[in-house]
């Protein structure tokens, strides 16, 4: 008989897996760990010794997890009938494990405040890698030699058993702090606690900091409505007070906290955050182990979050807090959650690498990634990071460089790869299904088992001349300009003077003199709209294609009547989510099939989303499950173009 516990998880990333194995190898008891794309089965002996103890000894070790939904447990006379997934051992970039941060904040421990702690199922490792297969001398680590303590725990340790990034204050890197006048190096306990205790105290005398993080410049610095801009997001350095400041559903506060740690938008509570943030921000739990232990010195002085924005090297601030390694950075999470739905807006972190099937064993290049073969699987990750042989056929992504020589090359659409991308993250490469692929563009595709064809793509967008155009609409629409003249002579001049790149998000964010000039400033005034119901924006079809220019005329016209921008922007996405219904239930009249594909970043929105589940709900509605929305994902999809 054995005793079978259970844990959901929807991912083939094995760092939860790994963590077990370790703990049943430290805990000594006899025990098989496996792993299938949707659970991880712990398996023992029922009449084992200790079965208790060592059950609540996991639920101490294992960290809350985006891909991790649930667990149970049950007897079974036979083991679990699975097909174990394929793993390869390839760097993470996630939060540090509930072990390395115990062994972190132990003054008995040669990792006691030390930055650079991580373990095989945990911590910043993609930043220090070089060149695949992950072994130490590919990493920036490769000229530190491990003290005799890092050597033996090679061996010894279950948690760091050959582990490439081993290394701790005896053998490791050193930070150093420096202002203008004085500059300090920490590379003992002592040193390193001080530096962190001076680096919060600095922040709370409202001193900027330039921090080095292990995934690249972060400007630091305490809410300040003199320095809060666009950019500006919101590190919450103390668990318990999470809800305290801002207004979490249950969800939204477990991927806060998950080792993953996601960036979300979330709406604010306290008056304290409100005086800065009146409705929403995006935020993020301290994640990696330089901002963790940041985070413990700001609690000390009573401090619950910081302001930080993604900076350079050579950006401006009172402090720079630095190491001597060129790590690079992986892009944040930006993950959408809507009650028990979420999904990957954009980003690197958690994600990359990604182990994928690729029957047909193409090379694919996209959003410079590639999928490449590394020992008995297919890995994607960035180009420079592969030793890379000459392909028969490449598969390159349109606007993508070409990394070889072949002049065999198959281009395919960002557009039809990303829809792919989601149709195969849900197993319906052999159904037929309508796609919506919503970005700066509005594309209507439909894949019938075997490749995507575009039923509507979207017409031309020019922003130069804008006003022109409009002018030439239909008749009155000379008046509605010379009225918006009037009435906003400096927006008119402005609007008159922009080039033709910039997106048409852009161009309706500066119309409405939002702050944040781009899609995520027309999101966030989306949510500041507190009503029940929108306003209709016009969607006219110029040859039964969305005609931007009608759009835009709209939104002048309630400009000039004086409606909030809050109820525009809100209106907007409800006006596309009616508009994106009408076009897909005339195609469900020409073609057969339950599924609709969303892809593009535009879908990452609470109301577009909730339109179309009211007007499109009865249908299965699919979207990403490991891969982000945007294009980031399409990289996948070229292996199916």
């Amino acid at each position: 008989m054995y005793f079978i516990f259970e844990i959901e998880f929807n991912s083939n990333k094995s760092y939860i897996k790994n963590l077990i194995v370790a703990y049943v190898k430290k805990s000594g008891v006899s025990a098989q760990v496996m792993q299938s794309n949707s659970a991880i089965y712990l398996v023992l002996e029922k009449e084992q010794e200790k079965l208790e103890e060592f059950l609540l000894g996991l639920e101490q070790i294992l960290p809350a997890s985006l891909y991790m939904k649930g667990s149970k447990h049950y007897f079974s006379d036979t083991l679990p009938d699975i097909q174990e997934i394929e793993a390869i051992y390839t760097p993470l970039n996630i939060a540090l494990c509930p072990n390395c941060q115990k062994e972190m904040f132990d003054i008995s421990s040669n990792r006691y405040y030390y930055p650079f702690t991580s373990c095989n199922s945990c911590g910043t490792q993609h930043p220090f890698l070089d060149k695949y297969p992950f072994i130490r001398e590919n990493t920036l680590l490769n000229f530190f030699k491990p003290c005799k303590s890092c050597q033996e725990e090679l061996k010894s340790n279950p948690f760091r058993e050959n582990y490439p990034l081993i290394s701790c204050i005896e053998c490791g890197v050193a930070l150093r702090m420096l202002d203008k006048k004085s500059e300090r190096f920490a590379n003992s306990k002592g040193e390193f606690r001080k530096l962190f205790e001076v680096s919060a105290k600095a922040l709370s005398k409202g001193k900027t900091i330039l921090f080095k993080t292990l995934n690249g410049y972060r400007l630091l610095y305490k809410a300040n409505s003199d320095l809060i801009n666009p950019n500006t997001k919101l590190l919450m350095c103390n668990a318990n007070a999470i809800n305290t400041h801002l207004m979490l559903i249950p969800q939204e506060f477990n991927a806060i906290l998950s080792i993953e740690r996601p960036l979300l938008r979330v709406a604010t509570k306290s008056q304290e955050i409100k005086e800065f943030f009146p409705f929403n921000t995006f935020v993020k739990y301290a994640d990696d182990a330089m901002s963790i232990l940041l985070a413990k010195e700001l609690v000390n002085l009573g401090i619950d979050y910081i302001c930080y924005e993604d900076a350079t090297s050579s950006t401006e601030a009172d402090f720079l807090v630095d190491y001597n390694l060129p790590t690079t950075k992986q892009e944040d999470c930006q993950l959408f959650i809507n009650q028990d739905l979420h999904f990957f807006v954009s980003g690197e972190r958690s994600i990359f690498p990604l182990v994928v099937e690729n029957p047909d064993k193409r090379v694919v290049v996209a959003n410079k990634k590639i999928v490449n073969r590394v020992d008995s699987v297919n890995l994607v990750d960035n180009i420079e990071l592969f030793d890379l042989q000459e392909p028969k056929v490449l598969y390159l992504q349109k606007g993508d460089k070409n990394p070889f020589n072949t002049n065999r090359v198959y281009e395919f659409s960002d557009v039809k790869a990303t829809i792919l991308s989601v149709i195969a993250q849900n197993s319906l490469l052999n159904e037929k299904v309508v796609a919506i692929h919503f970005d700066n563009r509005l594309h209507f595709s439909y894949y019938n088992g075997k490749s995507v064809a575009d039923l509507i793509t979207p017409s031309s967008f020019n922003s130069q001349n804008i006003l022109g155009k409009i002018r030439l609409l239909r008749e009155g629409s000379d008046r509605l300009v010379e009225n918006f003249k009037i009435m906003f002579p400096k927006l008119y001049n402005r609007l008159m003077k922009l080039d033709k790149d910039i997106d048409f998000f852009s161009v309706v964010a500066i119309i409405l003199e939002l702050k944040d000039e781009s899609f995520n400033g027309i999101s966030s005034e989306s949510l500041h709209f507190m009503g029940k119901g929108g306003i209709q924006i016009d969607c006219k079809l110029n040859e039964s294609k969305f005609d931007y220019y009608a759009f835009l005329a709209s939104i002048l016209s309630y400009k000039i009547a004086g409606v909030e921008a809050n109820l525009i922007c809100y209106s907007i996405y409800e006006s596309f989510g009616d508009y994106i219904a009408e076009i897909v239930q005339q195609i469900f009249t020409k073609v057969k099939t339950n599924h609709i594909a969303l892809s593009g970043i535009a879908f990452a929105n609470q109301p577009l989303l909730a339109r179309i589940d009211k007007n499109l709900g009865r249908y299965n509605i699919l979207l990403p499950k490991e891969l982000p929305i945007n294009i980031d994902g399409s990289i996948l999809g070229g292996l199916f173009v």
